[in-house]
């Protein structure tokens, strides 16, 4: 959503003659890091860009790279402000960052009562200028599927100059920091310093407090359930397939093969689905491995469109969707099978429910082939049941059930599948 608004009646009033447009961008219906890529692929070039950020993540960064380094390559000066602050900016993004020999500076004051949080983006061309200014931090969250608000600041230059250095000059300290205190020019001295004196998480570490956080407390001991409902938002764009390839780190490391299927009798669900609705599906006599004799079963659930939409009025794209929702697990070749393809696999943790039954909580493999996200119709991702589960689905004739996907904030499970009779 964006809306185009008459600036407040400050001090500090747009001359007579300025042209200069304000707008807001209110996230999730609108992306500020979808707006910021189509600026940087506008093609005109820009003279400076400086990107200010309280947290900084390693992914958002490469999904801006390509775009931020073919400028710099055209002349542009790229300066990029962070902080490191409640261990919201890892050590592989610094050194990412690093790697890119723009300026980089580390903003950090040591007094517990003072954190670095701002948030600015400034793109700067000899006439134009477009400035952000809002809640949304350098990461996943606040580019993408966070709640934010941000203003968008348009000048036309040299006409609304006065406005433009008006507007700049409280940003200064962030936007062009001089070195001092709590100011310093990254470089691999200072990474070192900070990874030693354990200033900074690693990505596993910092994904691991993230899911940590987000687990809320049972019905247990007098605590109440929570009033309020998950609701589906739109998802990050994936990586290019060249960086999902070197395997980033991640807080789940995948095991060799999915767990068992425990001896003990699965036991009747003590309340409904809880979490996020992320991907629904009728299931077909294939995906409930109901086939005729002599005849090989897929071995899971082919994951479809199935005509779910994400967010509400928007059908996902499955070819790229659900290598989307499991980005954050390690991905790894299937060199047991398809050796000479591209398909790569992972292992989530997922309790299961079938018919109001709790089989608990497995390690189910994700298989997904990239160069299926050509475009093709046909599926490109599918969840195999694997051995233990195989014969669980077979005998449960679950054709024509209907198979629910939620995101969970529950230790040990990210995600539940509930599969119920329609």
């Amino acid at each position: 959503m964006v809306c185009e608004q008459p600036l407040s009646l400050h001090d500090d009033i747009p001359s007579e003659d300025s042209t200069l447009r304000v707008s807001t961008i209110a996230q999730p219906t609108q992306q500020l890091g979808a707006e910021i890529s189509l600026l940087l692929a506008a093609g005109e070039p820009f003279s400076r860009i400086v990107l200010v950020s309280a947290f900084v993540a390693l992914r958002t960064v490469l999904r801006l790279r390509d775009q931020l380094l073919q400028h710099v390559e055209n002349g542009t000066e790229l300066q990029i402000t962070a902080g490191i602050d409640l261990g919201g900016t890892s050590r592989e993004t610094l050194e990412e960052l690093l790697s890119w020999r723009c300026t980089t500076f580390i903003f950090h004051n040591p007094n517990p009562r003072a954190t670095f949080h701002p948030k600015a983006y400034l793109f700067e061309r000899r006439d134009s200028a477009t400035l952000f200014v809002g809640s949304n931090n350098l990461t996943d969250g606040g580019f993408y599927t966070n709640y934010e608000a941000t203003t968008r600041y348009e000048f036309a230059l040299p006409a609304d100059a006065d406005d433009y250095a008006a507007t700049l000059e409280p940003l200064a300290p962030f936007l062009f920091p001089q070195p001092g205190e709590v100011i310093q020019p990254l470089d691999a001295g200072l990474l070192e310093t900070l990874v030693t004196r354990g200033a900074l998480p690693t990505e596993a570490e910092a994904r691991r407090r993230n899911r940590r956080r987000a687990i809320e407390p049972g019905a247990e001991g007098g605590i109440p359930a929570n009033p309020f409902s998950a609701v589906a938002v739109p998802l990050a764009p994936l990586l290019p397939e060249g960086l999902r390839a070197a395997d980033l780190p991640t807080a789940n490391a995948a095991p060799e093969q999915p767990a068992e299927v425990e001896e003990a009798e699965p036991e009747p669900v003590q309340r409904p689905p809880q979490g996020t609705l992320v991907w629904r599906k009728r299931l077909p006599r294939t995906d409930a491995l109901q086939v005729d004799p002599g005849t090989a079963h897929v071995g899971g659930v082919r994951l479809t469109q199935a005509r779910f939409e994400n967010p509400l009025g928007h059908r996902i794209n499955q070819t790229t969707y659900f290598r989307e929702l499991f980005a954050d697990y390690v991905w790894e070749p299937e060199t047991g099978r398809h050796r000479d393809t591209d398909q790569e696999h992972t292992f989530i943790p997922m309790r299961i429910v079938i018919r109001g039954m709790d089989y608990g909580v497995h390690n189910f493999e994700i298989s997904h082939k990239p160069s299926g996200e050509a475009g093709q119709d046909n599926y490109t991702t599918i969840l195999r049941w694997g051995r233990a589960f195989n014969p669980i689905i077979q005998g449960a004739n679950v054709t024509g059930a209907v198979l629910s996907l939620y995101e969970v904030t529950e230790p040990g499970a990210d995600f539940l599948i509930d599969i119920a009779d329609a």
